[in-house]
């Protein structure tokens, strides 16, 4: 017998005599067990039967099953609680049919800040780009996005290269980053600054132009602009505006101007961004399904769209205590991740704020705790 069909035949013998149809999560595995793919079900049983039904070679399915040689499975205790561990999962295995195969619902970009050691402002399409240290997003209109970053960067002084720390890129030679003196034996680059620094419109660390402290200081503040709105930046942009006009140069005005509205609308985006965010925080309270034993419901604290806190039902006053405890710290101070999103919480946001969306009945299961003590 052949032997990729032998161990078809094993691994259906196997799912169809250990899984149970209960939510959970799934994991191929192919050979050294490295993991393939990722799933989830609310059936898993009825799931994972279904791979071995699939035919054909472009076949979804049917090309997972062919590469693989185990199938592990863990269940969850509710359809959200599973759909969390697959995202988990995603990101700690990366498996590599969850990579290409994967289709968004429409086009989407972010705004990154790089990790280099002399940070850049990027429009990037994945929340887990590899050079990004904080995202923000995602935007629709990627075009749109990409002319107000652009815009950003110019007002701002922060660099939108693709030059890095190492000077992989354009240049051979190593940016400079903070303040750290050059080695002795280095010399300044005299070569002319890209189009942007000419202009004056970037800090230009890669001819060396400034000090560290200057640029981290333009980084602040645009940082400043997309964490919190801050309003300098604009009010940078409209005075050129106004300069332009009282000396006549209505074309550079009108260019401004066009500019000042590309900041407006990158303000909006954000804003609209951020209270999406404040509107998910509450508790969700997710019983046992009818039959179920009652200790497998969950209580989920969740704050500005991201799960902090996983309980088992509280069956008493006593196991209750807890959960109010930590809700209540929770709630009333302060977000203890401060403002900025970490890249995994920021996928961990899509799906709750998708959770949600697809299901307005579960919102008659959360509570909401005030923000401050009253």
């Amino acid at each position: 017998m052949n032997r990729s069909l032998q161990l078809r035949r094993q691994l259906l013998a196997t799912v169809r005599a250990e899984c149970e149809n209960r939510p959970g999560t799934y994991r191929m595995l192919a050979e050294n067990d490295r993991v393939i793919y990722v799933g989830k079900s609310r059936q898993l049983r009825t799931r994972l039967l279904s791979y071995f039904r699939a035919k054909g070679r472009r076949d979804k399915a049917a090309r997972i099953v062919r590469h693989t040689t185990r199938i592990e499975w863990d269940y969850a205790p509710n359809e959200f609680s599973a759909l969390l561990h697959e995202l988990r999962l995603i990101k700690k295995y990366r498996p590599h049919f969850n990579r290409v195969m994967v289709s968004d619902e429409w086009p989407r970009a972010y705004i990154a800040l790089t990790s280099d050691p002399v940070p850049a402002l990027r429009v990037v399409r994945r929340t887990d780009d590899a050079g990004a240290a904080l995202l923000w997003g995602p935007f629709r209109k990627v075009t749109a996005l990409h002319s107000a970053v652009q815009v950003l960067a110019e007002v701002s002084g922060v660099r939108d290269c693709a030059i890095d720390a190492t000077g992989r890129g354009a240049l051979s030679r190593p940016l400079w980053f903070a303040d750290a003196p050059m080695p002795a034996n280095a010399t300044r680059h005299r070569s002319p600054a890209c189009f942007r620094g000419s202009l004056g419109s970037c800090c230009a660390p890669c001819i060396g132009q400034g000090t560290g402290a200057d640029y981290f200081s333009a980084v602040q503040r645009a940082r400043a602009f997309l964490e919190q709105g801050d309003d300098s930046l604009r009010a940078v942009a409209s005075q050129r505006m106004l300069e332009a006009s009282e000396a006549l140069h209505f074309e550079r005005a009108a260019i401004w101007r066009d500019k000042v509205a590309q900041l407006d609308w990158l303000r909006t985006r954000l804003t609209h961004f951020q209270a999406s965010m404040d509107r998910l925080s509450f508790r969700y309270n997710v019983p046992a399904a009818n039959g179920e034993d009652p200790a497998t419901g969950r209580v989920y604290l969740i704050r500005r769209g991201t799960v902090r806190a996983e309980f088992a039902w509280p069956l008493d006053a006593a196991a209750e205590a807890p959960i109010d405890t930590v809700a209540r710290t929770l709630f009333h101070h302060p977000d203890p991740k401060d403002i900025d999103i970490p890249n995994h919480d920021l996928d961990e946001f899509y799906l709750v704020a998708s959770w949600f969306r697809r299901h307005p009945e579960e919102r008659e299961h959360t509570t909401r705790y005030p923000t401050r003590p009253g």
